[in-house]
Protein backbone atom coordinates (compact mmCIF):
# COMPACT_ATOMS: atom_id res chain seq x y z
CA UNK A 1 0.00 0.00 0.00
CA UNK A 2 1.33 3.32 -0.94
CA UNK A 3 3.24 5.40 1.94
CA UNK A 4 1.22 8.75 2.31
CA UNK A 5 3.31 11.27 4.42
CA UNK A 6 1.90 14.16 6.51
CA UNK A 7 4.38 16.57 4.75
CA UNK A 8 2.12 16.19 1.47
CA UNK A 9 -0.91 17.24 3.70
CA UNK A 10 -2.98 20.20 1.20
CA UNK A 11 -3.49 22.86 4.16
CA UNK A 12 -1.08 25.11 4.91
CA UNK A 13 0.93 24.39 8.12
CA UNK A 14 4.40 25.41 10.28
CA UNK A 15 6.81 23.08 9.55
CA UNK A 16 9.09 24.65 12.31
CA UNK A 17 6.39 23.90 14.84
CA UNK A 18 5.67 20.62 16.55
CA UNK A 19 2.65 21.21 17.74
CA UNK A 20 1.29 21.01 13.83
CA UNK A 21 3.40 18.78 12.99
CA UNK A 22 1.83 16.55 15.94
CA UNK A 23 -1.64 17.61 14.76
CA UNK A 24 -0.91 16.75 11.39
CA UNK A 25 0.06 12.83 12.65
CA UNK A 26 -1.34 11.60 15.76
CA UNK A 27 -4.75 10.73 14.04
CA UNK A 28 -3.95 8.18 11.44
CA UNK A 29 -1.26 7.09 14.10
CA UNK A 30 -3.29 6.74 16.89
CA UNK A 31 -5.94 4.69 15.06
CA UNK A 32 -3.28 2.11 13.24
CA UNK A 33 -1.44 1.72 16.24
CA UNK A 34 -4.95 0.28 17.80
CA UNK A 35 -4.81 -1.52 14.94
CA UNK A 36 -1.52 -3.17 15.70
CA UNK A 37 -2.14 -3.92 18.90
CA UNK A 38 -5.42 -5.98 17.69
CA UNK A 39 -3.86 -7.91 15.06
CA UNK A 40 -0.46 -8.21 15.50
CA UNK A 41 0.35 -7.78 19.51
CA UNK A 42 -2.26 -8.90 21.02
CA UNK A 43 -1.38 -11.11 24.61
CA UNK A 44 1.66 -12.37 22.79
CA UNK A 45 5.12 -11.16 24.25
CA UNK A 46 7.89 -9.29 22.37
CA UNK A 47 11.62 -9.27 21.86
CA UNK A 48 13.25 -7.27 20.25
CA UNK A 49 16.94 -8.05 18.46
CA UNK A 50 18.43 -4.40 18.15
CA UNK A 51 22.07 -4.93 16.57
CA UNK A 52 19.86 -7.30 14.10
CA UNK A 53 16.72 -5.13 13.55
CA UNK A 54 14.07 -7.80 14.06
CA UNK A 55 11.15 -7.19 16.74
CA UNK A 56 9.27 -10.12 17.82
CA UNK A 57 5.47 -10.67 19.19
CA UNK A 58 4.65 -14.30 19.79
CA UNK A 59 5.72 -16.05 16.59
CA UNK A 60 5.71 -13.02 14.34
CA UNK A 61 8.54 -11.16 13.50
CA UNK A 62 9.23 -7.91 11.24
CA UNK A 63 12.19 -5.40 10.90
CA UNK A 64 12.26 -2.29 13.16
CA UNK A 65 15.20 0.64 13.97
CA UNK A 66 15.11 2.45 17.02
CA UNK A 67 13.87 6.05 17.40
CA UNK A 68 14.90 6.70 20.47
CA UNK A 69 14.89 6.42 24.42
CA UNK A 70 13.35 7.86 27.74
CA UNK A 71 15.10 8.16 30.72
CA UNK A 72 13.05 7.93 34.05
CA UNK A 73 16.18 8.98 35.95
CA UNK A 74 16.16 12.00 34.88
CA UNK A 75 13.05 12.92 32.47
CA UNK A 76 14.87 13.10 29.34
CA UNK A 77 14.70 11.91 25.38
CA UNK A 78 17.32 10.77 23.31
CA UNK A 79 16.73 10.34 20.04
CA UNK A 80 18.53 7.23 18.56
CA UNK A 81 21.13 9.11 15.94
CA UNK A 82 22.55 10.78 19.09
CA UNK A 83 23.42 7.78 21.09
CA UNK A 84 27.03 7.54 19.95
CA UNK A 85 27.66 5.15 23.28
CA UNK A 86 25.90 2.71 22.00
CA UNK A 87 28.02 1.02 19.77
CA UNK A 88 25.79 -0.10 17.21
CA UNK A 89 25.69 0.08 13.48
CA UNK A 90 24.51 3.36 12.38
CA UNK A 91 21.21 1.68 10.45
CA UNK A 92 19.83 0.28 13.58
CA UNK A 93 18.96 4.28 13.93
CA UNK A 94 17.74 4.87 10.37
CA UNK A 95 13.98 5.93 11.51
CA UNK A 96 15.24 8.54 13.63
CA UNK A 97 18.07 10.19 10.96
CA UNK A 98 14.94 10.12 8.38
CA UNK A 99 12.80 12.00 10.60
CA UNK A 100 16.20 13.99 11.18
CA UNK A 101 16.76 14.87 7.63
CA UNK A 102 12.97 15.43 6.87
CA UNK A 103 12.34 17.90 9.90
CA UNK A 104 15.20 20.41 9.40
CA UNK A 105 12.92 22.89 10.66
CA UNK A 106 11.76 21.38 13.69
CA UNK A 107 14.02 22.41 16.84
CA UNK A 108 13.04 19.21 18.49
CA UNK A 109 14.13 17.29 15.79
CA UNK A 110 17.61 18.14 15.40
CA UNK A 111 18.23 18.75 19.29
CA UNK A 112 19.67 15.35 20.56
CA UNK A 113 18.68 15.19 24.22
CA UNK A 114 15.72 17.43 26.00
CA UNK A 115 13.27 17.07 28.79
CA UNK A 116 10.08 15.22 28.30
CA UNK A 117 6.70 16.60 29.67
CA UNK A 118 3.22 15.87 28.70
CA UNK A 119 3.78 16.90 24.96
CA UNK A 120 6.84 16.41 24.13
CA UNK A 121 6.55 12.11 25.01
CA UNK A 122 8.40 8.96 23.63
CA UNK A 123 4.49 8.32 21.83
CA UNK A 124 4.19 11.82 20.65
CA UNK A 125 7.63 11.79 18.70
CA UNK A 126 7.28 8.05 17.54
CA UNK A 127 3.99 9.24 15.94
CA UNK A 128 5.85 11.80 14.42
CA UNK A 129 8.58 10.10 13.17
CA UNK A 130 6.24 7.30 11.64
CA UNK A 131 4.36 9.46 10.13
CA UNK A 132 7.36 11.32 7.97
CA UNK A 133 9.11 7.25 7.30
CA UNK A 134 9.30 6.16 3.89
CA UNK A 135 7.44 3.02 4.26
CA UNK A 136 4.11 2.41 6.33
CA UNK A 137 4.99 1.86 9.80
CA UNK A 138 4.39 2.11 13.29
CA UNK A 139 5.63 1.90 16.69
CA UNK A 140 6.34 0.15 19.64
CA UNK A 141 7.42 0.92 23.25
CA UNK A 142 9.88 -1.77 25.12
CA UNK A 143 10.77 -1.44 28.63
CA UNK A 144 13.34 -1.58 30.37
CA UNK A 145 14.15 -0.96 33.79
CA UNK A 146 14.86 3.10 34.05
CA UNK A 147 13.25 3.72 30.63
CA UNK A 148 12.09 2.66 27.38
CA UNK A 149 13.49 2.36 23.67
CA UNK A 150 11.10 3.40 21.01
CA UNK A 151 10.91 1.15 17.62
CA UNK A 152 10.07 1.65 14.84
CA UNK A 153 7.96 -1.43 12.82
CA UNK A 154 8.39 -2.21 9.09
CA UNK A 155 6.50 -4.98 6.79
CA UNK A 156 3.74 -5.09 9.01
CA UNK A 157 0.17 -6.62 7.50
CA UNK A 158 -1.36 -3.99 5.03
CA UNK A 159 -4.59 -3.95 6.68
CA UNK A 160 -3.48 -1.84 9.62
CA UNK A 161 -2.67 0.80 6.98
CA UNK A 162 -5.94 0.65 5.01
CA UNK A 163 -8.36 3.99 4.50
CA UNK A 164 -11.29 3.54 6.92
CA UNK A 165 -14.08 5.21 6.50
CA UNK A 166 -15.56 8.45 7.12
CA UNK A 167 -18.06 7.65 10.07
CA UNK A 168 -15.18 5.48 11.69
CA UNK A 169 -12.66 8.66 11.10
CA UNK A 170 -15.18 10.78 12.80
CA UNK A 171 -15.47 8.11 15.77
CA UNK A 172 -11.81 8.16 16.25
CA UNK A 173 -11.39 11.58 15.51
CA UNK A 174 -14.08 12.98 18.25
CA UNK A 175 -11.95 10.39 21.24
CA UNK A 176 -8.50 11.76 19.83
CA UNK A 177 -9.59 15.34 20.60
CA UNK A 178 -10.70 14.50 24.07
CA UNK A 179 -7.62 13.10 24.96
CA UNK A 180 -4.86 15.15 22.70
CA UNK A 181 -3.58 18.95 23.05
CA UNK A 182 -3.50 19.65 19.27
CA UNK A 183 -4.89 21.77 16.87
CA UNK A 184 -7.79 20.25 15.89
CA UNK A 185 -8.15 21.45 12.16
CA UNK A 186 -4.58 20.31 11.32
CA UNK A 187 -5.78 16.74 13.24
CA UNK A 188 -9.01 16.46 10.48
CA UNK A 189 -6.40 17.32 7.85
CA UNK A 190 -4.04 14.90 8.51
CA UNK A 191 -6.36 12.40 9.43
CA UNK A 192 -8.64 13.03 5.54
CA UNK A 193 -5.25 13.07 3.92
CA UNK A 194 -3.55 9.72 5.44
CA UNK A 195 -6.84 7.95 4.54
CA UNK A 196 -6.83 8.92 1.07
CA UNK A 197 -9.45 11.95 1.00
CA UNK A 198 -9.59 14.37 -0.71
CA UNK A 199 -10.74 17.70 1.11
CA UNK A 200 -11.71 21.05 0.51
CA UNK A 201 -10.73 24.13 2.93
CA UNK A 202 -11.95 27.32 3.73
CA UNK A 203 -11.03 29.65 6.89
CA UNK A 204 -13.36 28.29 9.53
CA UNK A 205 -14.28 24.69 7.84
CA UNK A 206 -13.07 21.36 6.11
CA UNK A 207 -15.36 19.26 3.79
CA UNK A 208 -14.65 16.38 2.43
CA UNK A 209 -16.99 13.33 0.39
CA UNK A 210 -17.27 9.67 0.59
CA UNK A 211 -19.49 6.98 1.05
CA UNK A 212 -20.95 10.26 2.87
CA UNK A 213 -20.53 13.80 3.01
CA UNK A 214 -18.51 15.68 5.95
CA UNK A 215 -17.99 19.21 7.02
CA UNK A 216 -16.38 20.38 10.74
CA UNK A 217 -16.19 23.79 11.76
CA UNK A 218 -13.35 25.47 13.81
CA UNK A 219 -12.97 28.53 15.50
CA UNK A 220 -9.64 29.76 16.80
CA UNK A 221 -8.82 29.71 20.67
CA UNK A 222 -5.14 30.89 22.13
CA UNK A 223 -3.75 30.17 18.53
CA UNK A 224 -5.35 26.88 17.85
CA UNK A 225 -8.27 25.74 15.50
CA UNK A 226 -10.98 23.96 17.80
CA UNK A 227 -13.60 21.77 16.25
CA UNK A 228 -16.85 23.74 17.32
CA UNK A 229 -19.29 21.85 14.75
CA UNK A 230 -19.35 18.05 12.73
CA UNK A 231 -21.90 17.33 10.30
CA UNK A 232 -21.83 13.86 8.54
CA UNK A 233 -24.49 12.82 6.05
Amino acid sequence: MEKISILTTPIKFDKSDYISLLSLSAGAAIVRQNKLGELVVGENGWNIDVRNRRIKFGEREFDCGIIGSESHYDGTWLWGWANTESNLPENVFAPSRRAKRALTECAEFQTAKFGLDEIHTGHNLSMITASVSEKNACYYRCPYEGGAVFAQIEGLPEEIFAPISLSELVKNYVEIISSLYCDHKLLAAGMLHANGYRFEESENSLSATGEQNLRLDFEEIEGLNRVINIFLQ
